[in-house]
């Protein structure tokens, strides 16, 4: 039988690959540049680029434009039961956090929206989107959903930095408590606007997060949908 000989690109692939299995590159380390690489295995920049575009189509490594390439093997617990907000989880890991608002609407509710926040669908609900970064890396991207009415002060406080939701929440109603009751977790293929602004390649799975939240009195507060790369987040239960 012939032997048929792996593409070159495909074993430069396998050779980047198991550096990074061995820890050769430690989490969030920027790679060597095609040229370092070029000159380390002896093989001209196409080569390079085609084994790094293999890696960054299977989530291994990501591209922060006009700075280079990055591991992406960062792991964020999404804990169901407790409190703490994302920058928080993103600080513990060793990690800087990151949240760009990318718009915030008053829209008419759809029927899952106002249904999930206990709402008449022609009373209007205030979108926040978010995206989320750890050291570069874009996590999540976020929708929470409020009534327009009850939570409307949250309009006047956009400009808060560093930006956070619970910090918004704190400044505008600093007596309410909020608690997450249900979280629902499932695996969809996202449009291709979340796969752009997750620098994912299309068709890739994401991990879809669903929480509804109440204040101290059983009032609703927050229904929230994130999109989460599955390469960098976990699920975390606690039961005590």
């Amino acid at each position: 039988m012939k032997n048929i000989s792996k593409p070159l690109y495909v074993v430069i692939y396998e050779k980047i690959l198991e550096n990074i299995n061995k820890k050769k590159y430690n989490c969030c380390d920027k790679l060597p540049s095609e040229n370092l690489f070029a000159k380390e295995f002896d093989v001209n920049r196409h080569t390079v680029r085609q084994a790094l575009s293999l890696l960054k189509d299977e989530g291994y490594i990501y591209t922060i434009k006009g700075k280079g390439n990055y591991i992406s093997n960062i792991q964020v617990p999404y804990s169901i039961s407790d409190k703490s907000s994302f920058s928080q989880k993103i600080i513990d890991l060793g990690y800087e956090p990151k949240t760009k608002l990318l718009s915030a609407d008053i829209i008419e509710p759809n029927d899952e929206i106002a249904k999930q926040l206990g709402l008449n669908k022609k009373l209007k609900v205030i979108e926040l989107k978010l995206l989320r970064f750890a050291n570069d890396l874009p996590i999540s991207v976020s929708y929470s959903y409020f009534d327009a009415f009850h939570y409307r002060d949250i309009i006047d406080n956009l400009d808060i930095e560093p930006f956070s939701i619970y910090n918004i929440l704190d400044k505008c109603y600093p007596q309410m408590e909020i608690t997450k009751i249900s979280t629902v977790f499932e695996a969809k293929i996202p449009n291709s606007q979340i796969s752009d602004y997750l620098m994912m390649p299309a068709n890739t799975p994401v991990i879809v997060a669903s929480t509804i939240s109440k204040n101290q009195y059983g009032d609703y507060v927050e229904y929230g949908s994130s999109y989460s790369r599955a390469d960098a987040v976990k699920i975390k239960v606690d039961l005590v």
